[in-house]
C-alpha cells in the first residue's frame, strides 16, 4: 500500500494533512499494530495520572514509547538502563510529528549493555576505595567563593539566581564545559582540572537534568577521577530524582537539583546571619533597655536635683530679701522715706482735723448767722411786713399813738408816712 496515491503533479499538502495521510498509513499496516520491540529504558517518567512516558534506545537509535495508565499498571517494576521487550501498535503523534510505540505489554530481559557497562565500572572503582567515606572531604561551613562547572542553561541558571538571592556575598566562578554528548566526559574532566587551580572553597558539578544517555558521562571514569583528584571539595547536582550516578558516588556532597545545591550552600550563611540578626535585635532591646533606665535614672536625679537647688534657692532667696529689707529699714533713704510717710500721715491727720474744725465752725456760723437773720427786724420786711415808727420809735402797741398822730411805715423797699385815723384796740 502506498503512502500517497501517483499523481501527474506534485503533491501539496499542509503540515496536518501530511500528518493526518502518515497517521492513516500506520494504521493501515498490520505489521505495525502489535510489533516487538527489544532496548534498553531510559527516561523512565510517571505521570500524576498513572500514565507512562519513557524510551527504548541501543546503541544506535532510540524511539519514544508511552502507556496508559490501564496497559501500565500491568507492568513490572523496571527502572533505567533495563533491557525490555515493549509491545504494542506503532502511532504518530500529529501534533509534534514524531512516531512512537504505545506500549501494551512490557517484559524485563536483564540489564542493558549501558547499565552493565556502569555497573563494572562501579564495581571497580569501589575496590580502590574511591567511594569510601573517610576519603571524602568536609565541605566547608561557609565557603565565600565557589567554582561552578556546567553547561549554560537553566541548571546553572537556577543555581546562580538561589545563591545571588540567599547569599549574595558568595563569589561564583563560572568554568564553562560541554555536559552531554560524545566526548563530553573529557570536556568535564579538563574543566574540573580547570576548577581545582581556581582559589576557591569549593567546586559545583551540575547539569540541569537529561535523559540517562544525556547524563552518561557523569558514570564514566574520566569524570570520577578528575571528581576525586581535585584540591577542593566537589558538590554534585546533576539534576534527575531516583538516579545516582558514579559522579555522585565520589562527590563530597550531592544534591538532586542545582536550586537544591544553591539552597545548602547559602543556608550556613542565612542560620549565622539569622544568628547575627538575633542578637543584634537582643543588643539593641538591651542598649534600648539601659538607654531608658539610664533616662528614667536620669530624670529622677535631675529632678531630685531641681527640687534641692530650688527649695535652697528659694531659701537663699527668702534670707536675702530678708536681709535686704533690714538693710533697707536702716539706710537714710529708707529713714527719709519712713519720716515722710508718717509726716504725710501727720499732714493727712492735720487736714482732718482742720476740715472737721472747718465744718464744725461753718456749721455753727450758719447756725449764727440763721439765728441772726431770724432776729433781723427788716427779714419779716421782705415777706410783705412793715415796720411802723412814731417819733422814732417802733411801734409796738397801738395805744402808743393817737388819733392824728403822723407815723412812718417802713416797706422792704422805701417807707410811707401816714396820719393815724382811728386807734382799734382788739383787746
Amino acid at each position: 500500500m502506498k503512502l500517497f496515491e501517483d499523481q501527474a503533479q506534485i503533491l501539496q499538502l499542509t503540515v496536518s494533512q501530511f500528518s493526518e495521510r502518515l497517521r492513516r498509513w500506520l494504521e493501515r499496516r498490520p505489521e505495525l499494530q502489535r510489533i516487538a520491540i527489544v532496548g534498553e529504558i531510559s527516561d523512565w517518567s510517571p505521570q500524576p495520572n498513572g500514565n507512562i512516558y519513557f524510551n527504548l534506545k541501543d546503541d544506535r537509535a532510540l524511539l519514544r514509547c508511552f502507556a496508559f495508565w490501564s496497559d501500565a499498571k500491568t507492568f513490572p517494576e523496571v527502572r533505567d538502563g533495563v533491557a525490555v521487550v515493549a509491545t504494542g501498535p506503532v502511532g504518530i503523534w500529529e501534533r509534534r510529528s514524531e512516531y512512537q510505540l504505545r506500549v501494551v505489554e512490557l517484559a524485563p530481559l536483564g540489564v542493558g549493555a549501558i547499565a552493565a557497562k556502569v555497573e563494572a565500572l562501579r564495581k571497580r572503582l569501589q575496590s580502590e576505595g574511591l567511594f569510601d567515606g573517610a576519603r571524602k572531604r568536609v565541605f566547608p561551613r561557609f565557603p565565600r567563593r565557589v567554582a561552578l562547572v556546567s553547561a549554560r542553561g537553566r541548571g546553572a541558571a537556577d543555581f546562580e539566581s538561589t545563591l545571588r538571592e540567599k547569599a549574595p556575598n558568595v563569589t561564583v566562578t563560572f568554568i564553562e564545559t560541554r555536559v552531554q554528548g560524545e566526548g563530553a566526559e573529557i570536556d568535564i574532566a579538563d574543566a574540573l582540572q580547570r576548577a581545582s587551580s581556581e582559589d576557591v572553597d569549593a567546586v559545583i558539578l551540575l547539569r540541569g537534568g537529561g535523559s540517562y544517555e544525556d547524563r552518561y558521562p557523569f558514570n564514566t571514569e574520566a569524570v570520577v577521577r578528575a571528581i576525586v583528584r581535585s584540591r577542593h571539595p566537589v558538590v554534585t547536582a546533576i539534576g534527575h530524582t531516583g538516579d545516582r550516578h558514579l559522579a555522585d558516588e565520589v562527590a563530597d556532597a550531592v544534591f538532586k537539583t542545582p536550586t537544591a545545591a544553591a539552597e545548602y550552600i547559602a543556608g550556613s550563611w542565612a542560620e549565622v546571619t539569622g544568628r547575627l540578626t538575633r542578637r543584634q535585635g537582643q543588643l539593641q532591646r538591651a542598649i534600648e533597655g539601659i538607654v531608658a533606665r539610664g533616662s528614667r535614672e536620669r530624670d529622677f536625679a535631675e529632678h531630685k536635683l531641681t527640687g534641692a537647688i530650688g527649695s535652697r534657692l528659694a531659701h537663699a532667696r527668702q534670707r536675702l530679701l530678708e536681709l535686704d529689707a533690714r538693710l533697707e529699714r536702716q539706710s537714710p533713704r529708707h529713714r527719709a522715706a519712713l519720716g515722710a510717710t508718717r509726716l504725710t500721715a501727720l499732714n493727712l491727720k492735720v487736714d482732718n482735723l482742720r476740715e472737721r474744725v472747718f465744718s464744725r465752725l461753718s456749721n455753727a456760723l450758719a447756725l449764727s448767722q440763721s439765728r441772726l437773720l431770724s432776729s433781723n427786724p427788716e427779714a419779716p420786711l421782705e415777706r410783705g411786713y412793715a415796720i411802723v415808727t412814731h417819733a422814732g420809735r417802733a411801734l409796738r402797741d397801738a395805744r402808743d399813738v393817737r388819733a392824728g398822730d403822723e407815723i412812718v411805715a417802713r416797706l422792704h423797699r422805701g417807707s410811707l408816712g401816714a396820719r393815724v385815723e382811728r386807734v382799734f384796740d382788739d383787746e
